[in-house]
């Protein structure tokens, strides 16, 4: 993903959808910081890259729409870009801590996904997600997944990118049920 090609995902998916969210949730905060974002996606990438092998090859540059909407959701959550008004430390749990950015995060990156298929004329027609019988919904299920990953320091981007085709996977075979 070029630096034009964020920016675009940037303005019409990340912030359009971080300022969905303050509006629905007035005590958190947008923090419009594509730079940083950017920066922690390149990162991600990189180590990506280089746990792959891909660091010496010509077009090491080069990673699957999976691989990158991985790398983009890790870096979402670790940028924080939703941030709640929190005055002082006294009395914060973990249990109550707000899992906005890992919805940001998957939000964002299931937009980005889509975006790829519907860009490479895929067969895919279909993008709902599977249902769950736990908890609320799969985004529900998967927030919750991504929040406690990263707060045990666990989050695994190769993990993540096998998430995301089976997602795709699943996606192909709803369409091809319809």
């Amino acid at each position: 993903m070029t630096k034009l090609e964020f920016m675009t995902f940037y303005n019409t998916v990340v912030r359009e959808l971080g300022n969905r969210f303050t509006s629905k949730y007035p005590n958190f905060v947008f923090c419009d910081n594509a730079s940083s974002l950017y920066e922690e996606y390149l990162n991600q990438k990189t180590m990506l890259r280089n746990l792959y092998g891909k660091v010496d090859e010509p077009n090491k540059a080069l990673l699957d729409r999976h691989k990158v909407c991985a790398c983009m959701l890790v870096a979402i959550i670790k940028v924080r870009l939703l941030s709640g008004n929190i005055d002082t430390d006294d009395g914060f749990s973990l249990s109550n801590a707000s899992r906005i950015n890992e919805q940001l995060a998957f939000l964002s990156t299931w937009e980005l996904l889509k975006g790829f298929l519907v860009a490479r004329n895929e067969s895919v027609t279909n993008f709902t997600l599977p249902k769950t019988f736990h908890n609320v919904s799969f985004v529900d299920t998967f927030t919750r997944s991504l929040f406690y990953a990263n707060q045990l320091n666990s989050l695994s981007t190769p993990l993540i990118a096998n998430l995301f085709f089976l997602l795709e996977k699943y996606c192909e075979s709803q369409s091809q049920n319809v």
